[in-house]
């Protein structure tokens, strides 16, 4: 998490759980998680939840507890997304940590993150069942709160088939809101292409759909080019289609993006098996 900006100091439980390596020495919390998942959790695993339970606690070490024990696949981890995702406006956590762009809150971003890089983890203490339920609660929110591109840690193909509903359906959440006056306070625009591009794995039609009526609400140079990856992940003419259209828009690099999308179009239809 070192691009993120966080609130407060960490308190001196997590300092220990989360900021001081197995040998005893001050190391990032990042370095920590990771090292800790070829066993060292097991030594860390209950202080950390009691962090993450404690309502005394720091929102700030509570979330950083949360994050390190949904990378570890903890079931505590997993069910405190799910909770979290129920009210992300009033989570305790809420601005622990922020993005240095928008200045916006980022801990879901975090945490999508987490959630899709735990994976072999889960499958390795068998907590796959609950690790899906977090992931569609957090797609599930993505109209509501900023995940820049973390949330396609959570969105490979098997994965978007299996949320596909809800991506419609956030999706077009997200286009309602970003067709109204009142600004999100982040790069929704860019995120729901993102979200969009997902679904072009499953159901290209609809996506394109999406996408042309993105396209008309204006969302930006950035979102534009992110949409590009529709035509990275479809199949067919309709995103081919597509293509020409986003390449007559006037936007700067677009044909740099399109030329990288046809490329991993190419990749994606190589690695595909025969007949899929």
């Amino acid at each position: 998490m070192s691009d993120a900006s966080a609130s407060s100091s960490p308190g001196p439980a997590i300092q220990r759980l989360l900021f001081t390596d197995f040998e005893g020495q001050p190391a990032d919390p990042d370095d920590v998680i990771a090292d800790a998942l070829e066993g060292g959790y097991r030594k860390r695993q209950d202080g950390v939840r009691e962090v993450l339970r404690d309502p005394s606690a720091d929102p700030y070490d509570r979330f950083l507890a949360c994050f390190a024990l949904t990378r570890w696949a903890d079931p505590a981890g997993y069910e405190a997304v799910i909770e979290a995702a129920r009210d992300p406006e009033r989570v305790v956590w809420r601005g622990a940590s922020v993005d240095r762009w928008f200045g916006a809150d980022d801990t879901f971003a975090h945490l999508a993150e987490a959630v899709g890089r735990s994976d072999d983890m889960a499958a390795e203490r068998g907590t796959g069942e609950l690790r899906l339920e977090a992931a569609r609660a957090l797609v599930r929110i993505a109209d509501r709160v900023q995940f820049e591109r973390r949330l396609l840690w959570i969105l490979d193909e098997a994965s978007t088939a299996m949320f596909a509903e809800d991506l419609r359906e956030v999706i077009g959440r997200a286009l309602q809101r970003l067709a109204s006056p009142e600004a999100p306070g982040f790069d929704l625009g860019t995120q729901t292409a993102g979200l969009i591009g997902a679904l072009a794995c499953v159901d290209e039609a609809e996506a394109v759909a999406f996408a042309r009526q993105l396209i008309a609400l204006n969302p930006g140079d950035r979102a534009l080019r992110e949409l590009a990856d529709v035509v990275a992940r479809g199949r067919g003419p309709k995103t081919l289609a597509l293509r020409d259209e986003l390449a007559a828009l006037d936007v700067p690099r677009m044909e740099k993006a399109l030329q990288e999308a046809l490329r991993s179009r190419a990749r994606r239809q190589e690695q595909r098996p025969q007949g899929g």
